[in-house]
């Protein structure tokens, strides 16, 4: 006789699909047993009934092989918790999809796509409380790593907050939510999490999370002292040692070479990798001299600003990136501190050389008049009014041109801005008559035109 299980739809996602075959690869997420489980299979693109009991077919079929083969020989049966509602669900979710493989409205050369790519079968904004508290949590859970996932963590705190609310053993949840209020910059707030994830979770790797989360945050005392405690009990342990190192360096304190040296010897390649990829080279003092990406890419020997702007936009050189103004920034001590690490372990192919004659201020200049552009198209704008958006700068720049032009073409052209004026030989000019040519407004679909 088959054992009855019951199956919890969570979430369905689409990862790919294929529009010559007109098939869908589906992950289902659901809960069986009081655990989270997955599976992927394809589905044929039909009308939406006939999908919706191939989908249902498919995952009964596919759950119960997973049941025997994690169990033996034994026969097993799902039976779908709230089929009724699930059925609509689905239903509604490839009548949604088949839509936007459909539509009309789709721009002359444009692909078919498929852009509603997940289902939560219970939604945000449902009250979720008649559930089993066991089926809440993953339901939260998948909420939050639908966003968190996607790298959207202003909206996965929210259910974080939740999810660890319906079960605050779950370790993983004050991780993830440390990690996006960290993200959305409420640095405060996430070392906490991050401190009560370390304690409820009480493993090697949470603890060196909070060393790092307390180490980036400049609490270097707190830091170090993790660090300690896991080199008490693990006296190889290679993230602590260069944690330690890593401290060293941004305090300044030269014995960073020498810690580096001795992991060095233990483990050369992750030694090299840990420091062409997570090493941070930011010195925390205000002594240290500012580079422009010109002036940076001359140091460093490159033809073109491009190719260093894109090394570091890939964190393969030390810079600085300020949102507020979308541009980079160098210091040269970090360049000289990175340069030299990389040469003294072999992390890249070839040496690293520096060119600090050819460092100009000429060169900084230049890069703060490319940085500001338009910044003079607001100078007519009364001194009390705010100051323009860089849109509002180039729609200034654009009128004036407009403006320019048609006064040329009738003959009394106005002077470009910052061109010299000679107002003594300028002869006044004839009036002329400008027949004006007024043309009728667009008519509105669906309404008479207006007769004279």
């Amino acid at each position: 006789m088959a054992i009855t299980k019951d199956l919890s739809l969570v979430a369905v996602e689409i990862r790919k699909w294929d529009l010559e075959t007109n098939k869908i690869g589906i992950t289902s997420f659901f809960v069986m047993d009081n655990q989270e489980k997955s599976l992927e299979f394809i589905v044929n693109i039909m009308q939406p009934p006939e999908m919706v009991e191939e989908f249902l077919g498919k995952l009964r079929y596919e759950a119960e092989l997973k049941l025997k083969s994690e169990n033996g020989t034994d026969e097993f049966s799902i039976n779908f918790e709230n089929e009724t509602f699930l059925r609509q669900k689905v239903y509604n979710y490839f009548k949604r999809i088949t839509s936007e493989l459909n539509s009309t409205k789709r721009k002359k050369g444009q692909p078919r796509m498929i852009f509603t790519t997940h289902m939560d079968i219970y939604n945000e904004t449902q009250d979720i409380t008649f559930l089993q508290q066991r089926l809440q949590f993953y339901v939260v859970l998948n909420w939050s790593r639908k966003y968190y996932e996607r790298e959207e963590f202003k909206k996965a705190v929210e259910p974080l907050r939740k999810l660890i609310k319906i079960n605050p053993g779950y370790g993983p949840g004050y991780q993830m939510l440390a990690r996006s209020l960290k993200k959305i910059r409420k640095y405060d707030e996430a070392m906490r999490y991050y401190e009560r994830y370390a304690e409820v979770e009480n493993t090697t790797e949470a603890w060196l999370d909070l060393a790092k989360s307390y180490r980036k945050g400049k609490v270097f005392d707190k830091s170090e002292a993790i660090y300690n405690r896991i080199l008490a009990d693990d006296p190889k342990n290679p993230e602590a040692r260069i944690g330690i190192a890593q401290i060293r360096y941004a305090t300044q304190d030269q014995e960073y070479i020498k810690l580096l040296d001795e992991i060095f010897k233990d483990s050369p390649d992750w030694t090299r990798s840990w420091l062409k990829e997570e090493f941070n080279f930011r010195i925390y003092t205000n002594d240290k001299m500012g580079l422009s990406p010109n002036q940076a890419a001359k140091f460093m020997g490159y033809d073109k600003i491009f190719d260093l702007t894109q090394r570091a936009f890939r964190n393969e050189i030390p810079s600085h990136f300020n949102p507020s103004r979308a541009r980079l920034s160098f210091f040269k001590e970090e360049l000289e501190n990175w340069a030299q690490m990389m040469n003294r372990f072999n992390c890249l192919p070839g040496e690293v050389k520096l060119y600090p004659d050819r460092i100009h201020a000429e060169d900084a200049e230049m890069d703060e008049a490319e940085a500001a552009p338009a910044q003079n198209a607001s100078t007519n704008n009364d001194s009390g009014s705010k100051n323009s958006t860089k849109v509002e700068e180039i729609l200034t720049q654009l009128r004036a041109r407009k403006a320019q032009r048609l006064a040329e073409a009738s003959g009394n052209p106005q002077p470009r801005k910052n061109q010299p004026v000679n107002l003594t030989h300028q002869k006044p000019a004839k009036p002329q008559a400008v027949e004006v040519e007024e043309t009728p407004a667009k008519r509105k679909r669906g309404r008479p035109r207006k007769t004279d």
